[in-house]
């Protein structure tokens, strides 16, 4: 009986310790100390850039990349960039003119300076599986394109025109 009694406090100490550890690990999850103030940082790819971020030091060259939520996905040729969303909390827009299917989750932006909403006849997708994920704070550049990653969606522009986009979950910019 002594036995399953001092099991049973090496237990409970250990759970205590483990508890206190990881809740003063909640604190400092931002370089803030423990006990300190706190702040909240939005959902990943919750709102678009309003402007470009920061391009990265290194830029890769990828066709086709996912960002790290899974939610956006993209696409990369030598004169156009095209980056699908799974869901979105924007108000769908109208389809462009003589599109018989939907709008709103795809964007796209081409080398002649056009950016804008696609015509959806089908229900999009996931990526391939494979695709390569894209990190925040990552570029991707292919031909005249370039897409960033960022925690507030992706951006994506015509290198030479300066046109392009941003999508996140809650809205997007043309510009």
């Amino acid at each position: 009986m002594t036995t399953f009694l001092v099991v049973d406090v090496i237990l409970v100490v250990t759970f205590l310790v483990l508890l206190v550890m990881t809740l003063g690990n909640r604190g400092t999850g931002d370089g803030q100390a423990a006990g300190g103030p706190t702040t909240t940082s939005p959902t990943a790819e919750e709102s678009p850039e309003q402007s470009a971020p920061p391009d990265p030091e290194e830029s890769q060259s990828l066709p086709a990349f996912v960002l790290p939520s899974g939610n956006i996905h993209c696409t990369m040729t030598q004169d156009t960039a095209t980056c699908t969303i799974l869901e979105f909390s924007y108000p769908a827009p109208e389809p462009p003119q003589g599109c018989t299917g939907t709008a709103g989750n795809v964007l796209t932006v081409s080398a002649d300076g056009d950016a804008g909403f696609a015509c959806v006849e089908a229900p999009v997708g996931p990526p391939a599986e494979g695709t390569p994920v894209l990190d925040y704070g990552e570029g991707s550049s292919v031909g005249e394109m370039t897409c960033l990653s960022s925690r507030n969606g992706v951006f994506c522009r015509h290198d030479p025109s300066g046109k392009g986009f941003s999508l996140a979950r809650a809205g997007t910019q043309l510009f």
